[in-house]
């Protein structure tokens, strides 16, 4: 169901898209943008472009499982590019180490924590000496790269001449500081300053979450969403009694976008990992059930299949994007560490048309700014005593 998501015709691409697409072949590039600017989309093609000139050993890297399965939506049209040259950096590291040290990257049952995170690179390297090329991929892209460390991308990306990377620093909800390595490995900059996908209304909510350094750079000044053609943008805080109330509220908001978004996406996004059961358990009293796809609960959870709902963890849909999206349960979100301005802020710019956030009781203070909307104000509102 994620096929609006993709660039299908050459006619969807600007100026400045079809030329990163076809910059050379041989070369170490990264490409910036806002969200909605089509930065995935770009990577992906630039990866069958090269893939189509017959360079087909090509990787492409990315942070979470639930995005590597997104991208693997985004390839399989043309067949350039096998599903499983699209992998986690955790699966690809994993790998890397048990061929060329022949010992498992982690004790089996020991967690990917930071600890555990500060010595792979180590051991890649010691793999990387044991190669019997130091060149070992035609090219290497790497979507999100501000999820990653510096010292990790540098060892990956010592395994080919001919990269590219990708990111955002304002989604940098991880703390990583891989964007550092345009510097430092001298990668030619590419920046796109426009974004597509984005409605007006929701951008305005995430540029008054974080605000630009300069106005003109904001989301909704640099928005080309055409209201037109795609629909009237709208991004709404709904305050309810009980989660019960959201939930109810939130399954009528989607039976009416599953029939005006027909064959397009709606994502259900929420802070913690045992409210994705919760929400299981929910839709499995309805006659939605069947349509609904919970990643890291449903053994088949994936983007490939025909389910139009997709409910995440925030941290989870990075990178995916949906026609509709819809925040449940954002008390969550009112204390560290998920009330961090980046992770708002990525779960708002998943948003193409509609936006809808749900909460019972507080969320953090600059998300429930951001929703707010202007009204007017008289000094008698300051006295309500005076009026009765």
């Amino acid at each position: 169901m994620m096929n609006k998501s993709w660039w299908r015709a050459k006619n969807e691409l600007d100026g400045d898209q079809k030329a990163f697409i076809q910059l050379s072949a041989h070369g170490r590039y990264s490409l910036i943008g806002p969200p909605g600017s089509g930065k995935t989309n770009l990577l992906l093609l630039r990866a069958q472009f090269i893939a189509g000139m017959g360079e087909k050993n090509v990787l492409i890297v990315t942070y979470t499982k639930a995005l590597a399965d997104f991208i693997r939506t985004g390839i399989s049209a043309t067949g350039l590019i096998s599903p499983d040259q699209v992998k986690t950096y955790h699966s690809w590291a994993s790998s890397h180490i048990f061929e060329n040290l022949g010992h498992r990257m982690l004790p089996e049952g020991a967690d990917f924590d930071d600890a555990a995170r500060q010595e792979i690179p180590n051991m890649l390297r010691e793999a990387n000496a044991k190669l019997p090329t130091q060149k070992l991929f035609s090219a290497i892209f790497v979507d999100e790269a501000q999820d990653l460390t510096a010292d990790e991308l540098e060892v990956l990306l010592s395994l080919s001449d001919n990269v590219a990377i990708c990111g955002d620093a304002c989604q940098g909800i991880y703390g990583r500081n891989g964007l550092s390595v345009i510097e430092n490995l001298s990668l030619q900059p590419y920046v796109l300053k426009r974004h597509f996908r984005i409605g007006q209304k929701i951008a305005k909510v995430a540029d008054r979450l974080m605000p630009p350094k300069n106005e003109a750079n904001s989301l909704e000044a640099t928005s080309n969403y055409d209201p037109i053609t795609q629909g009237e943008s709208s991004a709404h805080m709904n305050v309810h009694a009980s989660r019960d109330k959201q939930f109810e509220k939130m399954l009528e908001k989607i039976r009416i976008q599953l029939d005006a978004f027909n064959n397009d996406s709606i994502g259900i996004f929420c802070g913690r990992r045992e409210t994705l059961a919760d929400l299981r358990a929910r839709f499995n009293g309805t006659d939605l059930a069947e349509k609904i796809c919970v990643h890291g609960i449903d053994d088949d959870s994936s983007f490939a299949g025909n389910k139009p709902i997709h409910v995440l963890t925030i941290h989870a849909s990075k990178g995916a994007e949906f026609r509709a999206v819809h925040l449940f349960g954002i008390e969550e979100l009112a204390d560290y560490p998920l009330n961090r301005r980046r992770l708002g802020y990525t779960a708002i710019t998943r948003a193409k048309t509609a936006l809808n956030a749900y909460r019972t009781g507080d969320t953090n203070r600059p998300l429930e700014s951001a929703f707010a909307e202007p009204r007017h104000m008289e000094l008698d509102d300051l006295f309500p005593s005076d009026q009765t």
